[in-house]
Order: structure tokens, then sequence, then C-alpha cells
């Protein structure tokens, strides 16, 4: 089969302000591993915007309170995470709608989809912020001092502005591909001043439950690291970067398959890296878990340079957090209003980054900042928000979409195997049980 691409913008940013109803397609590469490999963009960012500052924390205190025994939930989680992403993935290739974005593809299944999405979109980009600019202003104190947390966080948040104001998605692949050497070698460099004990290491991966926890404590810990990672909205962001990125056909199925593939091992080696640091330092100490706490106990170990390079890897991640989720959410809530305003599409001609509310979305996330004040107000009403909103949503998400890539009328010939299904099916189970334990969590917290 033959399939024909529009000529080649002389950039992505020309892309964007020179699509229609559908982006300029980018030929694939040629079928070496060199070529795949210089292609990679969309899994190093979606990766980057997936690991945050909480899962550095999460990862190190796990590693400090079971060392190496629950090592295996990173794997697992990641298994069922390129699952359901890879199909995320597949709508904008092979839906016979032409549609770039997935976010219409979900709105096909039922039109309070649009909606629901919007107001969703709009408001998990201020509570997500929240946490992770909070998590910038902490690791730019750790660094260089001097300032309060916030104003160090008001800084973070002015350099995400200057990079996702434009829109133009190369330059966020660019500088994640800096970022993402910079954080590989931060860590090998923090593996090798820790010193790593690699036969505990290799035991971590036998699927075992640390029998002095008791088998309910560590059990409950490996479901929520599994349900944590699959019930993230983030998931949502891969399909908008393959749509920035011009890979839009079947020819591109491939290639966007190493790429999913190749950012589901850059999350696992930072946070098998992250968590075998924890594991060397932290485990036996009490009261560890918080940054500070954390980079502390780091530097008794392995000297001065211990707290910078955990806040460098802290910094790397919080920053990316906050720089890619706020980009993909401002153009899914830009792509929702689109959806259910027709004519304001038609006024902007499908350019996401042209329509005013693009930049207003980017202000309303980075207002988010307000949250790091000394004296704010707690995060208990950002979690129970969060929890209740994100959860139930996604379970929705899942459904839309078995539904949607078993339809004919938008799939295709290319609707799902009967193995595309059962993955996606367990998928939902395990969503399914992360809205209820989500839900149950934010009420308690809500009555504690």
């Amino acid at each position: 089969m033959v399939y024909q691409y529009t000529k080649m913008p002389r950039s992505l940013d020309d892309e964007e302000n020179t699509m229609t109803e559908r982006p300029g397609t980018a030929a694939p590469p040629a079928d070496n591993f060199l070529a795949y490999l210089r292609a990679f963009g969309p899994g190093i960012v979606v990766a980057l915007s997936w690991v945050g500052t909480g899962d550095l924390i999460d990862n190190s205190v796990a590693g400090g309170n079971y060392g190496y025994a629950l090592l295996w939930v990173l794997p697992l989680s990641l298994v069922f995470r390129f699952v359901f992403v890879n199909a995320l993935g597949k709508y904008p290739l092979y839906n016979v709608q032409q549609d770039p974005s997935i976010v219409r593809g979900i709105a096909r299944t039922h039109p309070a989809f649009g909606w629901l999405m919007l107001v969703s979109f709009v408001l998990y980009t201020h509570i997500l912020l929240a946490f992770t600019l909070s998590g910038v202003g902490v690791a730019l104190e750790g660094l260089f001092g001097g300032l309060p947390t916030f104003w160090w966080a008001v800084i973070g948040a002015l350099s995400v502005f200057a990079v996702t104001l434009k829109g133009a998605y190369r330059l966020i692949e660019r500088i994640f591909k800096v970022i993402l050497a910079l954080m590989v070698l931060t860590f090998v460099v923090g593996i090798a001043l820790v010193g790593i004990n690699w036969g505990e290491l290799a035991k971590g991966f036998a699927f075992e439950l640390p029998p002095q926890q008791g088998l309910f404590d560590s059990g409950l810990v490996a479901s929520s690291l599994v349900l944590a990672t699959l019930g993230s909205m983030a998931n949502l962001f891969y399909p908008e970067f393959l749509r920035e990125k011009g890979w839009t056909t079947p020819a591109h199925r491939r290639v966007q398959q190493y790429d999913l593939l190749f950012g589901t091992v850059v999350v696992l080696f930072l946070g098998v890296a992250v968590w075998a640091i924890g594991a060397e330092v932290l485990f036996g100490k009490q009261g560890v878990s918080e940054a500070g706490d954390i980079a502390s106990a780091l530097g008794t170990a392995v000297g001065p340079v211990g707290p910078y390079i955990f806040y460098l890897g802290l910094l790397g991640a919080a920053w990316t957090t906050v720089a890619g989720s706020l980009f993909a959410l401002a153009k899914m809530v830009v792509e929702a209003l689109h959806v259910v305003r027709p004519a304001r599409a038609e006024r902007f001609a499908g350019t996401r980054a042209a329509d005013p509310a693009y930049r207003w979305v980017i202000v309303w996330g980075l207002l988010a900042v307000v949250w790091s004040l000394p004296h704010a107000p707690g995060f208990v009403a950002l979690v129970v928000v969060s929890h209740v909103l994100t959860s139930p949503f996604l379970l929705l998400i899942v459904f839309a979409l078995i539904v949607m890539l078993n339809r004919e009328d938008i799939m295709g010939r290319y609707t799902n195997s009967w193995k595309e299904n059962a993955g996606l099916g367990l998928v939902a189970v395990f969503v399914a049980v992360a809205a209820v334990q989500g839900i149950g969590k934010a009420v308690g917290e809500l009555f504690s």
C-alpha cells in the first residue's frame, strides 16, 4: 500500500500555522535503527511529562521503606501504561474520519464528552500545576538558595510561559531532549557515587512482597503504584504530541510504537535510578518523606554534591512536567472548545495556538503558582477535586476508547483485535479500581 504525504513545512512550527482540519504529515523515517532514533520525540516529551516531583519523592521513599523488594512494580505498571497509551496513539493514525486529535474521536462517541472534556481539562490544568510548580520552586531553592520557594516558583513559571506561549512543539521537543540527557547523566553520577548492590537490585524484579511489612501493607503499596500510573490523565497527552509531530497516518505506526517504547524505557530508567538511590541511602531511616530530607540524606551519604544531584533531578522532572503538561492541556482545551463551538474552529482554521483561548489556558495554569505562597491554604481541597475529577473521567475515557476503536464508521478496517480489546479490558478494570480508590481517598481527606 502506498501512502501520500503532504510536503513537509520548513519547520514543525510552520506546520502549526498552516494546517487546516488535519496537519501536514511527516514522512516516516527509513526502516533502520538510527533513522528511528533520530525521529523519536513524542515519547520523550510524554515520558518527561509523566515523571514529576511526586514520582521522584515517592520512588525515593518507597526505596527507603522497602529497599528493592517492590521494585518489580515499576515495570509492571509501565507495561499496563504502554498498552493503554499505545491504544490511545492508534486513533490519530488510523481513524477514517480524518480526526487529527483523539479529543474529537472521544467526542464522536457521545456529544456530552465535548463539554465534559472542556470542563475537566480546564480544571485539571490548574490543579496539576498547583502541585508541580511548587516542585520547581523547591528544586531551584535547593540549588541556588537566596530566595523563598515561592519566588523561585514564579521564576520557573515565567520560564515555562516563555517556552509554551507560542505553542511551538519543535522547541518543546528540543528542550526536553537536552533535559533528558542531563537527567540521565545526573542519575548515572548519583548511582556511581552511592554505589548500587546490583544483586539486590536484580532480586527486586522477582515479584516478591517484603515479609517484614506484612502482606497487606506491601500489597497495598504495590497496587497503589500501579493504579497511580494508569489513573493519570497525563496518559491522554501522547496523541496530542503525535499530532504536533505530524505522525498522523498508518505508515507512522511502527515509529510511533518504537517511540512510545523508548519513552517507556526512559520512565523505567529514571524510576529505577531514583528507587535504587533511595534504597541505598534511605533504607532503614525513619521520618524521611520530603525533598529536603532526601537531599540531606544523600548529602550525608556522598558528600556536598549529594543534594545538588537530587535537586537537579527534581528540577528536570518538575519543570518538564509543568511545561509538557501545560502545552498538551492547553491544546486539548482549545480542541474541546472547537468541538463544542464549531464556528470557533472555522474562525481559526484549525490553528489552535492562534486561538486566544490557548494563551488564556497557559496563564490560567501558571497562576497556580499562588499555591506556593507560604501561607496559602493547604492542598486538601485540590487533592479532593483531583481525585473526584480525574478518576471517574478516565474510566469513562477508557470505555469510550474501547467503543471508539471497535466502530467501523470511525476506524474502518483498523478496528481492534480481540487481543487489543482484552488488553484494554484489563486496563479498564485497573482504572475502575483506581476510580473507587481515588474517590474513597478524597472523601476520607475531606472529612478528616
